[in-house]
């Protein structure tokens, strides 16, 4: 399943018209207030149920991998920027109670349909929830004397697949899959040994 299969159903949405669009939004959960940005735009949005949505092509969400190779399954939202120096430290506010106002909270991302260059400022259709995951954890980085760097990790969609139970391709994994047993499968191989040559 895509993300455009949610977007199935909705009166007059065609991805194929001319002018259709789409905006990225993603909404923060956090323990004092819920945030809610756009990815990708730099523009205020307000969607059809009031909400505000402020967006920043300064923000970025990674790619969602698989559990594979080893490699443990997570996404993350990053916000690059230069810190002005006459200003307050940015990232010291922030890490000071950030970590703890998301960790274990959900994120949402949602899609927002535009079926005409104008709903951007009125739209007709409200955003179509896409996923939900778990943030994790809030970094901060510094390149260079002013260069920043936020980034939100959370559970990416494979997520549960470290939890799932072995099944072993015997009588038992195969009664338990399909409820009936294959008496077949007790002589299978148990090993690569070829000590002797069946044929």
């Amino acid at each position: 399943m895509s993300a455009f299969d949610t977007l199935d159903g909705i009166p007059g949405w065609n991805p194929r018209d001319d002018g259709i669009g789409l905006l990225n939004l993603v909404e923060i959960d956090t323990a004092e207030d819920t945030l809610r940005f756009g990815v990708g735009f730099d523009a205020r949005f307000v969607d059809v149920n009031g909400m505000e949505w402020l967006g920043a092509t300064i923000l970025r969400v990674s790619s969602m991998p698989s559990a594979l190779s080893g490699v443990a399954p997570e996404g993350d939202l990053s916000l690059s920027f230069f810190q002005d120096p006459d200003e307050p430290d940015f990232i010291t506010s922030i890490m000071e109670d950030g970590p703890a106002l998301v960790a274990g909270r959900p994120i949402r991302f949602y899609l927002q349909p535009l079926r005409t260059p104008e709903e951007m400022f009125a739209p007709t259709i409200a955003p179509v929830l896409v996923y939900t995951r778990i943030m994790r954890t809030l970094t901060a980085a510094a390149s260079g004397a002013q260069g920043r760097t936020l980034k939100l990790t959370f559970e990416a969609w494979s997520e549960k697949r470290r939890q799932a139970r072995r099944i072993r391709f015997d009588r038992a994994g195969h009664e338990l899959l399909l409820g009936e047993s294959n008496p077949s499968l007790e002589y299978r191989p148990t090993d690569m040994r070829e000590d002797e040559k069946l044929f």
